[in-house]
C-alpha cells in the first residue's frame, strides 16, 4: 500500500492561516480518544443533538466517549470501514468518514474489500480490555429533552426507507462524517 497523497487544504479555516497538506489515513483504535475530541465538538453545535446530553458538560461527554470509541471501531468489521484527515504537519485529526459497505461486497473473491480503510485487528486480550473500558463509559443521552425530535425522528425513518441515500462509492454508504468545527472553512 502506498502512502496516500497530501492534498492542499487550509488547516484552521482562516485567510491568516498557512496552507498545511493533509492526508486521508487508516484509522486505529489508539485513534479512538482522538476521534472523541474531533468528532463530539462537531455534534455538540447541533442544538438538537446537544440538548440530549444537556445534562453533562462537552469535557464530560468527550471523555466517555473517548472510552467507548475504540470498541466502536472494532465493530462490525466486515462492512464497516472508517478514514481520517490528518494535517501532515501537527498530526491533528482534522476529520473522519465511516463507510458501511453491504456485506455482500465486503469482500473479493479471495481478500478483503478496501483494506486500506479496515480498522486493524486486535488481540482477543486487546479487544477484552477495550470492551471492559467501554463498559465503564457513561451513555445517559436524556430524548425526553428535546419533543421535536420524536417526530423528526419519525421523518427522518420513513424518508430513509424509501431507498439508499448518499452513495458515493458503488455498493458503498457515507455512514458518518465530521469535521472538527475550528477546521471549517
Amino acid at each position: 500500500m502506498s502512502p496516500p497523497t497530501p492534498a492542499e487544504t487550509p488547516s484552521r479555516g482562516n485567510k491568516e492561516t498557512p496552507i498545511n497538506a493533509f492526508a486521508i489515513t487508516q484509522v486505529t483504535v489508539a485513534d479512538g480518544p482522538a476521534l472523541a475530541r474531533t468528532n463530539i465538538p462537531a455534534f455538540w453545535a447541533d442544538p438538537h443533538w446537544r440538548l440530549e446530553w444537556r445534562h453533562r458538560t462537552l469535557d464530560y461527554h468527550i471523555s466517555q466517549v473517548a472510552l467507548r470509541y475504540p470498541r466502536n471501531l472494532l465493530r462490525n468489521r466486515a462492512t464497516a470501514r472508517h478514514q481520517k484527515a490528518v494535517d501532515t504537519v501537527t498530526g491533528e485529526i482534522l476529520g473522519y468518514a465511516r463507510w458501511s459497505i453491504p456485506a455482500s461486497s465486503s469482500t473479493i473473491p479471495t481478500t478483503t474489500a478496501w483494506p486500506e480503510a479496515l480498522v486493524p485487528a486486535v488481540s482477543a486480550e486487546e479487544e477484552a480490555e477495550i470492551s471492559r473500558v467501554a463498559d465503564t463509559a457513561v451513555w445517559d443521552p436524556d430524548y425526553t429533552s428535546d419533543p421535536l425530535l420524536d417526530g423528526m425522528r419519525e421523518i427522518q425513518s420513513e424518508i430513509l426507507g424509501r431507498k439508499t441515500y448518499m452513495s458515493i462509492v458503488p455498493s458503498s454508504l457515507l455512514s458518518y462524517l465530521t469535521q472538527f468545527p475550528q477546521q471549517e472553512l
